[in-house]
């Protein structure tokens, strides 16, 4: 009896290893489309740029005809004035639109997680722009803000204010792309803020209410806290496309000239690296630039992390 027990021991082993083999073969097979699609549209790109920032390269020339310059393109881009107004323009862009696209939705989502009349229609009016094509959305704003003719200083007129010159004076251009950028965000994060607020606990409100808090008590000691995770990755994931924003200030402000806005009011880092790139043909330099961005964007990720240790509750 043992000694079957013997011969059959590796044959169960074989059957298992075979079994296993295959498994892994299915998996990786599965997985090959998207470990192909990260490879040519991520990798390679990223290897090729990293390479490119160090070298002379244009569009008109080949990869291989680049000449190498070493970290000259980097030090350029610390002398570039352009690069720190980009800077300048980004952080403020960043800063503002964080406010005004994460406080709104929270209120919002607080709002819509009420059982009122109509919360399905809210839900879905306040989250079409999301959806929203954002050149589209950028091109219907560009009308609407118009000086001459837009809808919004129409509407000031009637109230007796004045018209604002949103896309003409340098003044009010990237407010404009605040404004904008901010409503197409504002949408997104209420969803999450109102997933956030589903998975609270109710009997945590009612031994408040019974313990005598009021609502704002309990907003700011049960739901603030609970939702602290949920605001940590909205502050992320909004930052981090505010730093790599594009579409919006590039589809209002550009213009015939190869400027962002009214003398580059609404130029940040990546129409700038853009321009500089396949505008004026310095892809070299445009792709230093961009390194440096990812460079940024990690720094302050990384940052966001540690200090998160502080104030976000995972409990």
């Amino acid at each position: 009896m043992s000694k079957q027990a013997t011969l059959a021991a590796p044959g169960a082993a074989h059957k298992r290893s075979s079994k296993q083999l295959r498994e892994q073969i299915d998996a990786y097979t599965m997985l090959l489309p998207t470990i192909l699609g990260v490879m040519i549209f991520f990798a390679v790109p990223l290897a090729i740029s990293l390479y490119l920032s160090f070298t002379s390269a244009r569009i008109s020339t080949a990869v291989g005809e680049a000449k190498f310059v070493g970290l000259e393109n980097y030090l350029n881009v610390f002398k570039d004035s352009n690069f720190y107004l980009a800077l300048r323009n980004t952080m403020i862009f960043s800063a503002a639109t964080l406010l005004l696209s994460t406080v709104p939705a929270l209120i919002l989502a607080v709002l819509l997680n009420e059982k009122i009349r109509g919360q399905a229609f809210f839900r879905a009016l306040f989250f079409i722009p999301v959806v929203a094509s954002v050149v589209a959305v950028s091109l219907l704003w560009r009308y609407l803000l118009n000086i001459d003719f837009g809808f919004v200083n129409y509407a000031f007129s009637l109230l007796g204010l004045p018209r604002i010159p949103w896309l003409t004076s340098p003044d009010w251009a990237l407010l404009s792309v605040i404004l904008v950028f901010s409503w197409k965000t504002i949408g997104y994060n209420m969803v999450i803020f109102l997933a956030g607020l589903q998975g609270i606990s109710r009997p945590l409100y009612e031994a408040a209410s019974i313990d005598g808090a009021t609502r704002w008590q309990q907003f700011m000691r049960i739901t603030v806290p609970m939702l602290s995770p949920t605001t940590f990755f909205i502050l992320i994931t909004t930052l981090i496309n505010c730093l790599q924003v594009f579409d919006v200030p590039y589809a209002l402000g550009y213009g015939r000239s190869t400027t962002i806005g009214p003398a580059d009011s609404m130029l940040t880092v990546v129409p700038l690296l853009y321009r500089e790139g396949f505008i004026l043909d310095h892809m070299g330099y445009s792709s230093s630039l961009a390194w440096v961005l990812f460079i940024m964007i990690m720094a302050i990720t990384f940052l966001q992390f540690r200090i998160s240790n502080r104030w976000v509750n995972y409990e």
